[in-house]
């Protein structure tokens, strides 16, 4: 059997219990999605070169998961970010945006992954999970992005005075 298939059968098996497993040790689905995709990702790239030591493949699973979780704490204390919060920057409404040039050509700037989330979360009013599942990314890309793209806006644009 190659190693994608086996890779394939072991996430098919344990990917939700170890998904479980980081969540409660971080506290955050998408996080724990993502570490838990990376969990398998170097499996595949190590597989080659795994050797058999008396314990189930499951061990050395779960051990990745355990550096991967301790890695991204450390990278989070060395890089401590705001958390993303949805009120944390305000929006001009929709009717606004349709009618100020220059936060039209503001939003133009962003880039396209940016321009998508902000439209699809403010005029269409869709969710983070719809919007990850339209752009394939995850809840937690799309969240990073939103924030990104928010903190630009902010940064740079100043509305049309009403006359």
């Amino acid at each position: 059997m190659n190693h994608q298939h086996r890779i394939a059968g072991l996430y098919d098996t344990h990917a939700e219990s170890l998904r479980r497993y980081i969540f409660r040790r971080v506290g955050d689905h998408a996080l724990a999605e993502d570490l838990c995709n990376e969990v398998f990702l170097r499996m595949l790239e190590g597989l080659g070169s795994y050797q058999e030591r008396g314990l189930p493949i499951e061990a050395w699973m779960y051990r990745i998961a355990r550096d991967r979780i301790i890695d991204t704490y450390r990278w989070h204390n060395r890089h401590p970010c705001s958390p993303l919060i949805d009120t944390e920057i305000a929006v001009p409404n929709a009717h606004l945006i349709e009618s100020d040039d220059a936060f039209r050509t503001m939003l133009a700037t962003l880039n396209h992954e940016q321009r998508q989330v902000l439209l699809l979360r403010y005029r269409d009013d869709l969710t983070f999970a719809d919007i990850a599942k339209a752009l394939d990314r995850s809840e937690g890309a799309v969240k990073q992005l939103k924030r990104r793209a928010l903190q630009q806006l902010k940064e740079h644009y100043k509305p049309a005075q009403s006359a």
